[in-house]
């Protein structure tokens, strides 16, 4: 029992270990790249996101305030967001 519980801990701190030295080379959470977010969006390949493939994946909080964001990031008014539209968007980098 108490062989167990010994290597249980060995393999707690080994885990714990690993997860601190990977956290401190990325130094932060890294934001997803707002091209491949884009793409990820982009359903039907067009190079523009309409309204409901802008809604893709947003949590449902966010989906309340979708229609009146897309709007606003539509600078062109032309119903879509390119994009250029889509990252000027985005919160800054850190």
């Amino acid at each position: 029992m108490a062989r167990t519980f010994a290597w249980r801990l060995v393999f707690a701190v080994i885990v714990g270990c690993c997860v601190s030295a990977a956290v401190a080379a990325d130094g932060e959470k890294k934001r997803p790249d707002p091209e491949q977010m884009f793409k990820k969006r982009d359903a039907n390949g067009d190079g523009s996101l309409s309204l409901e493939e802008f809604k893709t994946g947003m949590p449902e909080k966010a989906l309340t305030k979708a229609d009146a964001r897309f709007k606003k990031l539509d600078t062109s008014g032309d119903g879509k967001l390119s994009l250029d539209e889509f990252k000027a968007g985005l919160p800054p980098k850190k």
